[in-house]
């Protein structure tokens, strides 16, 4: 199956390969992207958005127990950088939006919106994966700037703190992915509301429920017109948003689902060309191609919208599409790419044409990585890595058949591990329950 397969060459090959080579040790801060050969670039120049999303998958892939050792240490020392460096408190606060790693020099001191969500994205997860209250702090900080420097009085933010136009939904659509977030991980009591405020921001501005399409960019009071290049569309965020809408829906109970299998076709139709299962990158409503490559994150977002459709609606179709697209990058953007790296870019005749692999799309992969670890999976992992940690085994134990059993009616806080060998036990003084004595092969975590 090429979704295990996927999630097996995330989890196995690009976590630990980006945990290594996409760190700067040196400067405890993430980079922007590798270079083709999957080696560290040197520029030093990164967004904030770029490095808040890596603190993210770090700290996500800590919380359901996928992530390599070391790598949340690493995200929470990349985090105390990044806010050292880009945090901007005075009368108009917020985190800038570029910054020279080598250097701690702010490059872009301009507060964006779409840069602040991410960094909200990245501390919601350090806050459920570490718990530590600063975190808390930090996170009603964030979101108090958003509301100060960037709050619009035409509806929903402003792109940056210099009001750049046109207005666009993307920043808008990452604010939800943070505030669901925050409703996730327990970080915030207003999450909630600020959800349902963009979903409303949604409807009202950004979906031509008429003409069918998610409409992209905006004027200052959110007017359609072509001088705000209103008429070009980016398929992948069709498909992005149906991902964040079955979220939604998961906290309301709502369905919406005219509202998801509306995005998704729209953005099939209009985004396939010539045949393809891959996306443009960004076409006219008729379909029209605006780019002559098709970049690899718009391919995962249509992936991730077939498997929340398949997981809300439970047909077998869209799961069937979902490893189709997954078979295809496979065959294509992780072809002869070095381990653990992708291209991130392709022509319309299926040549890489990218100048470097972006940081960004190990955030995009990650998503939907998560979407594929379902509770079970996440349990185990989780259960395998304290085994490791204490010693009770050397190599992971899903990896030799009948090892690790998690019982039916197990709890999270009490799961039995049985080892390979019986002569071998938990170290003295390991944190383990009772044992059944010396012949015993399990132990219990508590």
């Amino acid at each position: 199956m090429d979704l295990q397969r996927l999630k097996d060459f995330f989890i196995e090959e690009a976590l630990p390969k980006w945990a290594v080579a996409a760190y700067d040790e040196r400067h405890g801060q993430f980079m922007e992207s590798l270079k083709l050969d999957g080696t560290p670039e040197t520029t030093g120049i990164v967004r904030t958005r770029t490095a808040a999303r890596l603190i993210y998958v770090y700290a996500h892939a800590t919380v359901l127990g996928v992530a390599p050792a070391g790598s949340l240490q690493k995200a929470e020392r990349a985090f105390a950088n990044l806010h050292r460096v880009t945090w901007n408190a005075g009368a108009r606060p917020g985190y800038a939006r570029a910054f020279n790693r080598l250097t701690d020099a702010v490059t872009d001191p301009e507060r964006d919106l779409y840069d602040n969500a991410c960094v909200l994205l990245a501390l919601a997860w350090l806050l459920k994966a570490t718990g530590r209250r600063r975190y808390r702090e930090q996170i009603e900080a964030a979101i108090a700037a958003i509301d100060q420097t960037l709050g619009n009085p035409g509806g929903g933010w402003a792109e940056d703190s210099l009001g750049t136009l046109p207005r666009r939904q993307n920043p808008h659509m990452h604010y939800l992915e943070a505030s669901l977030a925050l409703c996730e991980t327990g970080g915030n009591a207003d999450c909630r509301q600020m959800a349902d405020r963009l979903l409303t921001l949604f409807h009202a501005r950004f979906f031509d429920g008429a003409a069918g399409p998610l409409r992209e960019s905006f004027g200052p009071l959110w007017e359609v017109a072509d001088r705000y290049r209103s008429d070009r569309l980016e398929p992948g965020h069709m498909c992005e948003w149906v991902w964040l809408v079955r979220r939604h829906a998961v906290l309301t109970g709502q369905k919406d689902s005219p509202l998801c299998a509306a995005l998704l076709a729209t953005g099939l139709a209009v985004g396939r060309f010539e045949g393809s299962i891959f996306l443009l990158d960004e076409v006219l409503a008729d379909g029209t191609p605006l780019s002559s490559h098709r970049r690899l994150w718009p391919q995962v977002e249509m992936l991730k919208a077939f498997l929340m459709q398949h997981r809300a609606l439970g047909d077998e179709a869209h799961r069937l599409e979902a490893e189709a697209v997954a078979a295809a990058l496979f065959a294509s953007y992780f072809s002869e790419a070095p381990a653990g790296c992708w291209h991130d870019a392709l022509d319309l005749e299926g040549k890489p044409v990218a100048k470097t692999i972006p940081a960004s799309s190990l955030y995009h992969l990650w998503t939907a990585v998560a979407e594929l670890l379902d509770k079970t999976d996440a349990h185990r992992l989780s259960v395998e890595d304290e085994a490791l940690r204490l010693g009770i085994v050397t190599v992971r134990p899903s990896r030799l058949p009948a090892v690790v059993d998690i019982g039916a009616g197990w709890t999270r806080s009490r799961i039995r591990v049985e080892w390979a060998a019986p002569s071998i036990f938990p170290p003295a003084g390991s944190r383990t329950g009772k044992r059944s004595g010396k012949s015993a092969s399990s132990a219990y975590f508590e």
